[in-house]
């Protein structure tokens, strides 16, 4: 079994580069299948509406 210092030592930085543009597209489309779709859109439009909601609690500032 290859050890991990030997992996990282072999790695050319273009193969550095592949790698980190691999695991961003993977990270891209775990947040966008998360986060899209028409599952959440009702979260996502309360969520919306967040900044523009008068504050009623009780720190609210008149």
């Amino acid at each position: 079994m290859i050890r991990l210092s030997e992996l990282v030592s072999t790695l050319t930085p273009a193969q550095y580069a592949e790698l980190a543009l691999v695991l961003f597209v993977l990270v891209f489309i775990g947040v966008a299948w998360r986060h899209g779709g028409k599952r959440r859109a009702g979260e996502h439009a309360s969520c919306a509406q967040l900044p523009l909601a008068d504050d009623v609690g009780p720190g609210a500032r008149s």
